[in-house]
C-alpha cells in the first residue's frame, strides 16, 4: 500500500507520497516504535502497521486535512509525533476486519475515525474505541471531515462555552474548516450566528452554510469587523465568540461581548498569540475559555462517542447539514496542505480515493 510519510518537520513540500508496509493489528506502538506524545509527554495513539491488541483493520476511502496537520509537518503543532510518521487525523472507509471478539465495528461496515496521526494512507489499523459508525447517506468525504472539525465545534460550544438557544454566536475563520463547523452548528444548536470572513467569496460562503450575517474581517469600508457587528446587533451584544484565529482579533473580540459573555480560544492561525489584559474580564463580567479539543479527547476518549451521538442526532433530524469539503486526489498531500497554507480553501479540505490523479 501506499501512505504519506513525514521524515523532517520541514513542511508539506517534504510529504513522501510511498510505498510502505500495510499494517495489521498488533500492540500498540508508534510508526518507529515510539509512541506519539502529548504537550505532557502522555503517550497519543494513532493509526499505524503497530496498534493495540484487537485493532480495527479500515480500507481508507477519505481522510480529512486540517490547519493542524499543516502543524504537524513544521513541528509546530502542540501535540508532537516521533520522526518519520504519517499525518492525519481523521478518516473514512471500509472495515476489512474487525476485532475479532464478537462486539465492534463488523467487517464491511461504513465508519469514520478520529486519532492524533496516521490517516493518510491506503490502509489503517486502530483500536475499536477510535472507530465511529458511519451513518447511512453520508459520503465518505463528508465523513472524513466530521470527526475533528465538528467533534470540536460541539466541544467548544456545547462543553466549554454552555450554549443556549437563542445567543448569538460570532465565529472567526469562519469558511475554513473549523469555521464552518462551527456556523453550522451554532445554527443547529439555536444560535444566531454571524460569520468574520476574510474576502467577499468567502463571505457569502459562510452565509451558504447556514450564518445568519456575515461580516467581512476588514468591516465594509476599512473600519474593521468589529464596527459591522454593532450595526448589525448592537454594542456588547455578542453572547459567544469563536476564535481559531487569534492575533489581532482577540481585543475586539473582547470588546464584542455581553456581560458573562464567552471567548473560546482555538487555535492561532493569524500567527500570533495574543496577550489578554485580564482586567476587562474583570469589567465586562466575561470569559476566556481554552478549547484544546484533541487533548481532551485523549484524556477523556468516551466524550467522543457521546458528542459523535449527538452530531448523528442533529444529522438525522434535518437541523445539521454535512460539511462542504473540497476533495483532492488522495495522492496529492502537498496540494491540499497548500490550500490551507495559503488560505485558499473553503469548507474542510479532504483527500479521495475516489478523486482522480490530475
Amino acid at each position: 500500500m501506499f501512505a504519506h510519510r513525514i521524515a523532517a518537520f520541514t513542511g508539506p513540500d517534504d510529504v513522501v507520497w510511498a510505498e510502505v508496509a500495510e499494517p495489521a493489528a498488533r500492540p500498540a506502538a508508534g510508526p518507529t516504535g515510539a509512541p506519539a506524545v502529548g504537550p505532557t509527554g502522555a503517550p497519543a495513539v494513532g493509526p499505524t502497521g503497530a496498534q493495540a491488541a484487537g485493532g480495527v483493520v479500515i480500507d481508507v476511502a477519505a481522510a480529512g486535512v486540517s490547519f493542524a496537520d499543516l502543524l504537524q509537518t513544521r513541528g509546530e503543532y502542540q501535540m508532537r509525533v516521533a520522526l518519520p510518521y504519517t499525518p492525519g487525523m481523521d478518516a473514512a472507509g471500509v472495515v476489512r476486519s474487525g476485532t475479532g471478539v464478537g462486539v465492534g465495528p463488523r467487517p464491511g461496515q461504513r465508519v469514520a475515525v478520529l486519532v492524533p496521526y496516521g490517516c493518510w494512507q491506503e490502509v489503517i489499523s486502530v483500536p475499536s474505541e477510535r472507530v465511529l459508525p458511519l451513518p447511512d447517506g453520508m459520503s465518505f468525504e463528508a465523513g472524513a471531515a466530521a470527526p475533528l472539525n465538528y467533534l470540536t465545534g460541539l466541544f467548544a460550544l456545547v462543553r466549554r462555552a454552555r450554549a443556549q438557544a437563542g445567543e448569538t454566536l460570532l465565529v472567526h475563520g469562519a469558511a475554513g474548516g473549523v469555521g464552518t463547523a462551527a456556523v453550522q452548528l451554532g445554527k443547529a444548536l439555536g444560535l444566531r450566528t454571524i460569520a468574520v470572513a476574510g474576502d467577499e467569496a468567502k463571505r457569502e460562503f459562510a452565509l451558504r452554510c447556514g450564518a445568519d450575517h456575515a461580516v467581512l474581517s476588514d468591516g465594509q469600508q476599512g473600519d474593521g469587523w468589529l464596527a459591522a457587528v454593532r450595526n448589525l446587533v448592537g454594542e456588547r451584544a455578542v453572547d459567544i465568540v469563536l476564535d481559531p484565529v487569534g492575533s489581532d482579533r482577540m481585543t475586539d473580540s473582547l470588546r464584542s461581548l455581553a456581560p458573562e459573555g464567552r471567548l473560546l480560544v482555538l487555535g492561532f492561525a493569524g500567527g500570533e498569540i495574543p496577550v489578554v489584559k485580564v482586567n476587562r474580564l474583570l469589567l465586562g463580567n466575561t470569559g476566556v475559555l481554552g478549547v484544546a479539543s484533541r487533548e481532551f479527547f485523549e484524556r477523556h476518549p468516551a466524550l467522543v462517542g457521546e458528542l459523535w451521538g449527538q452530531l448523528l442526532e442533529l444529522r438525522q433530524t434535518g437541523a445539521l447539514a454535512d460539511l462542504p469539503v473540497e476533495a483532492y486526489p488522495f495522492a496529492d498531500a502537498r496540494g491540499a496542505l497548500r490550500a490551507i497554507s495559503e488560505r485558499r480553501a473553503l469548507g474542510k479540505v479532504v483527500l479521495s480515493r475516489s478523486v482522480p490523479a490530475g
